[in-house]
């Protein structure tokens, strides 16, 4: 099961009404995909991301969403 992310930043989002933005989270075309890979041994993988940035992250279509982690 994939990780998706879509970039979510004030600067972005803070002026879309809702409609425009629940548009903007429903296009997959939007997300980046990190591929899931099995664990193997004892590290697991790691996924660089640009720090001072907001992204909206869920893992698969299960609608798993954090705002912090």
């Amino acid at each position: 099961m994939p990780m998706y992310f879509l970039r979510y930043d004030d600067d972005l989002v803070g002026d879309m009404s809702n409609e425009t933005l629940q548009e903007y989270v429903d296009n997959k075309s939007n997300y980046g995909r990190v591929p899931y890979k099995l664990k193997s041994g004892p590290s697991g993988w790691a996924t660089p991301f640009i720090t001072g940035h907001k992204y909206k992250m869920h893992w698969g279509m299960i609608g798993l969403d954090f705002t912090g982690m």
